[in-house]
């Protein structure tokens, strides 16, 4: 049973946070990449860390797509060096790069 307690507890505190509210220029490493089925269509939720070493999460836009062997490729990586930088908007629209 306290095996399912972490379980739960480590979820509970990662945050969702848009890509919007991400600080300009900043580099993110991506420590995992998930497709998820959402009422809008399938989505990429990337988890990301911060500079305090805190874990959270957000939505790529609609317009990046990643098939699920791509994903298992680079969750099963020992060491991730992609970084996503959110550059501002373009519009309404996010401008992210990866590096």
């Amino acid at each position: 049973m306290d095996a399912l307690k972490q379980s739960l507890t480590a979820q509970t505190d990662i945050q969702f946070i848009s890509v919007g509210d991400l600080t300009v220029d900043r580099t993110y490493p991506i420590m995992k990449m998930v497709n998820r089925d959402t009422q809008y269509g399938r989505a990429i939720v990337c988890t990301l860390e911060d500079i305090a070493g805190s874990l959270f999460q957000v939505y790529l836009p609609k317009s990046i797509q990643l098939e699920d062997d791509e994903i298992l490729e680079f969750n099963s990586r020992t060491e991730k060096t992609i970084n996503l930088v959110f550059k501002g908007r373009r519009g309404r629209a996010f401008n992210i790069a990866f590096v």
